[in-house]
């Protein structure tokens, strides 16, 4: 994304996540001087162009901002969708909590704690309900799985929304040559915290035994 102000990405960042109304958007891009000032005149002028009336127009309005910032800020974007979504259980969030393991296996290792000990649990049931997965739960039983990660989960969430708020993790949007999502890590030592131990315990036995 071209050098604007936190309050424009901000902006970009609600509609993207369809969390404001588009009316709201609409008069905001019309009226904010700001904007204008800011941003490239194409992005300025397909804003304003935009038919917010149209069918699918929050889809159609994401792609659009989405072919104007880097790879960078959409990955940044999607990853905080998924970590507001289960710090404030909104939309789908058992299904973005399952995708913490499925992001720490892709190669975002920053992610263990909120993989291991919240994703894996729901994505690998067994060691609560013998089913090797979670569509095979009852709803009751999905429901009592998620709630065994509420309150504790949400210091992790915002730990990690902490590190890439504050620049400790940089995600870049690409995958290296392994197949593996990229990032800059600049966190300390002590603010990996890598479950050294618990990898250790789960080596030497089976993986549900340690999850019970």
């Amino acid at each position: 994304m071209n050098e604007i102000s936190i309050n424009i990405q901000e902006e970009l960042f609600k509609i993207w996540l369809e969390k404001e109304l588009l009316p709201n958007f609409e008069k905001w891009v019309y009226e904010s001087t700001e904007l204008k000032e800011n941003l490239n005149p194409s992005f300025y002028y397909e804003l304003l162009s935009f038919n917010y009336k149209q069918k699918n127009a929050h889809p159609e309005l994401k792609k659009l901002i989405e072919s104007q910032i880097s790879q960078s800020d959409v990955e940044k974007w999607k990853i905080t969708k998924d970590l507001l979504n289960a710090k404030n259980r909104t939309e789908n969030y058992s299904k973005s909590i399952r995708n913490f393991y499925s992001l720490y296996c892709k190669g975002y290792d920053f992610m263990d704690n909120l993989a291991f000990d919240y994703g894996l649990t729901l994505e690998c049931p067994y060691s609560y309900y013998k089913v090797e997965t979670f569509d095979e739960l009852t709803e009751t039983q999905k429901q009592t799985l998620i709630n065994k990660c509420y309150p504790d989960i949400i210091v992790e969430i915002e730990k990690v929304l902490n590190w890439i708020e504050n620049g400790k993790i940089k995600l870049i949007g690409e995958t290296n040559e392994f197949g593996k999502l990229e990032y800059v890590d600049n966190r300390t030592d002590l603010e990996k915290d890598i479950y050294k131990e618990k990898n250790k315990t789960v080596e030497k036995g089976s993986w549900w035994e340690f999850w019970k």
